[in-house]
């Protein structure tokens, strides 16, 4: 069975996701929808993995005050 990977947030230790097809929709705004297709396996090093239990999932990107510039910004690892 051929599986598609999609990245849902680069970084040096990032998240991804395996399924059979994977749609995503990113709304600019630290989130993004994914429309699956089959099984979803969410992976992210030492965090572990998880699967998907419904065919839509939204990912939402953590964010952060930069203390140097007072501004949020997307949290990476």
């Amino acid at each position: 069975m051929n599986t598609m990977t999609v990245v849902l947030e680069p970084s040096t230790n990032s998240h991804i996701m395996e399924a059979n097809h994977v749609d995503v929709v990113d709304y600019k705004n630290s989130m993004l929808k994914l429309n699956i297709q089959g099984s979803g396996v969410i992976k992210h090093g030492e965090h572990g993995t998880i699967k998907t239990e419904s065919p839509t999932v939204f990912k939402y990107v953590q964010q952060e005050l930069n203390p140097i510039t007072k501004k949020m910004q997307k949290a990476t690892d």
